[in-house]
């Protein structure tokens, strides 16, 4: 399999390591010359598909399918129209996208469906979250505890040119699931739990998730996942965001596109790599059987070093690194995807640690040992982990 992948940031990193990990040959397509993912690719090309229609077109014609992994709209929409025109297999679907690239879309299907979600203001009192309708994660979010805090929130958004959308702040635990669908079969794969930083990025994903009454909860977090795919008349894959509040699950967000981060979760607790699950769906036309059963748990996070210190930090640290390199057992970790080759030194870089245990509480003890072992090695001190406050403002 020759799969093009274009975007070379989280998304790109993501797929060029699951990619790779189904020894497929990958070919990387970025407008910028130095992203993450290029370590990871067997092949690099520096260009704008969008303004270099004929050479993109050379190139995607000599792939066995496209991925798209950025959230360009223009590119996106430009990939739908030429790609498809050009006989090669897309694997993405433009019109879920379109639905779960607006929050205030997604809000809308959500009320269709009848799938719980935070409710709207003025339907709810403070604190209340702010957030832009057209992006992804935790970029423009802010928490608002007064009416003074909220029109400065609003200010800025609409100043910036978005949508802005006015929910409650539901505080709770977090959890994700992907859903690959065709023709109405859609097939959960396998939950997992998200930890945020101070600044609401989210630093760690640990699989499988547990807790109290955590199977039942995995069992209404599957039936919800089919209802939303459904819904969306899902063509592909999505992720799915839900608090665990009150009892209830409620979704936060959902994407319809190839997420950062709980897809290689997912693949080491379970074996499930998306990427070739996705490129068999669609070059199959049907969802291939997979295992979801656990062989072992897996901690998923990122470091950021900088001013002699370590610190785990959400996966913003990694958008910007330098393309990374895959090394299996250092610091102790599964592996670890870093910008630093082991004899090289620097005063700032990030990487992320993947480590693997008999139980989320062994994983999560491994990455940490790994962190310890990591700040031993370079002399640095490590700086003590940061959860989001009542206050602290979002990316």
């Amino acid at each position: 399999m020759r799969l093009a992948i274009v975007g070379g940031k989280l998304q790109g990193t993501e797929a060029c390591y699951l990619a790779g990990k189904a020894a497929y040959q990958t070919v990387l397509v970025d407008r910028h010359p130095v992203v993450p993912a290029a370590g990871l690719a067997s092949e690099f090309h520096v260009m704008d598909v969008v303004g270099e229609p004929e050479r993109a077109r050379t190139l995607f014609l000599g792939c066995d399918a496209v991925l798209p992994a950025c959230e360009d709209g223009e590119t996106l929409a430009w990939l739908d129209h030429h790609v498809r025109a050009w006989g090669v297999p897309l694997l993405f679907d433009w019109s879920a996208y379109r639905i779960s690239s607006s929050k205030l879309r997604s809000n809308e299907l959500f009320d269709e469906l009848g799938v719980a979600h935070p409710r709207a203001w003025p339907a709810c009192g403070f604190p209340l979250i702010v957030k832009p309708s057209g992006a992804s994660g935790s970029e423009g979010v802010r928490l608002a505890w007064d009416e003074l805090t909220l029109a400065a929130a609003r200010a800025a958004l609409e100043k910036a040119g978005h949508s802005v959308v006015v929910e409650e702040f539901s505080p709770g635990v977090s959890w994700s699931l992907e859903v690959i669908a065709w023709e109405g079969r859609a097939t959960p794969l396998l939950a997992t739990e998200l930890e945020f930083d101070r600044f609401y990025d989210c630093k760690r994903v640990v699989a499988p998730v547990s807790g109290e009454d955590a199977a039942g909860l995995v069992m209404r977090f599957d039936d919800l996942g089919v209802r939303l795919a459904e819904g969306l008349r899902l063509q592909g894959l999505m992720d799915i965001e839900v608090v665990l509040h009150g009892g209830e699950l409620k979704v936060l967000e959902i994407d319809a596109r190839l997420p950062s981060q709980t897809p290689t979760a997912v693949f080491h607790c379970c074996g499930a790599n998306m990427v070739r699950l996705l490129a068999e769906t669609v070059l199959g036309g049907a969802t291939p059987a997979m295992d979801r059963g656990v062989r072992c748990a897996c901690c998923y996070q990122h470091v950021a070093v900088a001013d002699g210190a370590v610190e785990v930090l959400g996966e913003h640290v990694m958008a910007s690194a330098r393309p990374l390199r895959l090394q299996p057992g250092r610091y102790g970790a599964f592996e670890v995807l870093g910008e630093l080759e082991e004899d090289q030194a620097a005063e700032s870089w990030s990487a992320t640690i993947i480590t693997r245990g008999d139980s989320p509480a062994q994983a999560r003890a491994a990455a940490a040992t790994a962190v310890a072992r990591l700040a031993e090695e370079h002399g640095l001190a490590v700086t003590p982990e940061s959860t989001a406050q009542p206050g602290d403002n979002c990316r």
